[in-house]
């Protein structure tokens, strides 16, 4: 076994040394965004794709209603802990002390460094019930959120807890992945991680079984905040 382990690793350092690339087509069409749009056609089918795909969707029209929403939201989710981002980092004025007023209480989110201790850190953290973040802006033709982290945006937030609320305001609607990048072309390089989120998180098995909230959130639920 080990022989043959061997001689296959000498062919591919052989074929290596050979090896080149193709030439790249430069007759392929750079593809472009359609252009903002207007936020009532880019909201409508934001929802349109977020919903089959089994997200939730909401219109709040004030920070008030916003909470009324979120409060109903986390009832749901039957739990009182949680993991959040920092309160200037989500589009919603008095969100953190509604919820303060409502018993929920927010872990903390700093990784220690020892193995052991961040093993324990994670096993605490596996009790929160919601993810409540921002988004960074959300793509009408897939129904995506995008999310960028940062110390104040943790991507735990949006990744471990079953239930994930996000707000995102209506200006930050772009029609597709290129709009967006167009209007961030950065975003990339000044941030650690972004991630577009289409959906609750799902898998299928060789069997075409579908199961959601086996790598990330099980449900969805996303504020448009239509006043900002």
């Amino acid at each position: 076994m080990r022989d043959d382990r061997a001689a296959v690793l000498g062919q591919i350092r052989i074929a290596l040394q050979t090896a080149h690339l193709p030439a790249a087509r430069a007759t392929l069409p750079l593809r472009v965004g359609t252009g903002q749009g207007d936020t009532v056609s880019l909201t409508e089918r934001f929802r349109a794709e977020v919903e089959p795909l089994g997200g939730m969707t909401y219109v709040a029209r004030s920070d008030e209603q916003a909470i009324e929403i979120a409060l109903k939201v986390l009832a749901s989710a039957q739990g009182k802990e949680l993991l959040a981002w920092a309160d200037d980092e989500i589009p919603v004025r008095g969100l953190g002390a509604a919820l303060a007023a409502h018993a929920y209480t927010r872990l903390d989110l700093a990784m220690p460094e020892d193995a052991d201790a961040r093993r324990n850190k994670l096993l605490e953290l596996e009790r929160a019930a919601a993810g409540v973040t921002g988004a960074q802006a959300g793509l009408a033709d897939t129904g995506s959120l995008a999310l960028v982290s940062a110390a104040t945006r943790p991507r735990l937030a949006s990744l471990l807890p079953a239930t994930h609320l996000a707000f995102l305001k209506t200006s930050m609607l772009f029609p597709d992945m290129a709009s967006f990048f167009r209007a961030h072309p950065d975003v990339t390089r000044d941030a650690s991680n972004v991630v577009f989120v289409t959906g609750p998180s799902r898998t299928a098995d060789i069997e075409l079984t579908l199961q959601r909230g086996v790598h990330g959130p099980k449900f969805l639920h996303v504020v448009l905040c239509d006043w900002l």
